[in-house]
């Protein structure tokens, strides 16, 4: 009798555990799982794209030194530079009705980039791709949805400004070539053009590395 019941306790308890370890449909999904320590994006990238973006939107509050402009531009001159038609611009500010402020003098907001190239070469080098990868995702975010991209190549003092220009304009449109595509950016949104020496950053010093960049300038569309 003893064994009989012991046997019956055994079952039932054998008979819930079986129940409670039974797997259902409805516990089952198919989503991945999201690991209790995820991996953490590199604190230079996060930082430098954080940076990139305030230097672009608060240029009053810019610390990094490499991104402050070493040139201005505004709407007036990206129009007599034939980098945007005049008419476009007078529409623009004749219509700004929400967009109120659009103002053809006012300094357009812009950052300095050092992306490096080799020497004569206008491919950008593949050590660069990665903050031009953190430019694309930043340009293509609902924030900028009202600007379009300018960039703008810019050379030191050395060799001929023909020379120069040439290049510049070839670095320039590189890179804004590889951001438009990185990004999913049209063409009508990505314009390019060189400075040649025009605008160097360091006039005091015109064959100072700091001169050889792209600019960045943020254009109201």
């Amino acid at each position: 009798m003893k064994t009989n019941f012991l046997s019956i306790v055994i079952s039932l308890f054998a008979s819930q555990a079986f129940a409670q370890s039974t797997i259902t449909l409805e516990s089952f999904s198919l989503e991945p799982q999201t690991p209790a320590t995820e991996a953490q994006p590199s604190a230079n990238a996060g930082a430098a794209a954080s940076e990139l973006e305030t230097c672009l939107t608060d240029p009053t509050n810019c610390t990094s030194a490499d991104y402050q402009s070493g040139s201005t531009f505004s709407l007036e001159d990206v129009v007599n530079l034939a980098i945007v038609d005049h008419e476009e611009v007078a529409q623009q500010v004749s219509s700004a009705g929400a967009r109120a402020g659009i103002s053809t003098t006012e300094p357009l907001p812009s950052v300095d980039m050092e992306i490096l190239f080799d020497y004569n070469s206008d491919r950008v080098r593949d050590d660069q791709l990665s903050q031009l990868v953190d430019l694309a995702k930043l340009l293509k975010s609902e924030r900028f949805n009202d600007y379009r991209f300018l960039f703008l190549g810019h050379t030191d003092a050395k060799g001929s400004a023909s020379y120069n220009e040439n290049l510049s304009a070839r670095r320039a449109e590189s890179v804004a070539s590889l951001v438009r595509n990185m990004g999913g950016l049209p063409v009508d949104r990505t314009l390019a053009s060189g400075m040649g020496f025009t605008r160097l950053k360091t006039p005091s010093d015109p064959l100072n590395g700091q001169n050889r960049r792209v600019q960045l300038v943020l254009v109201p569309r």
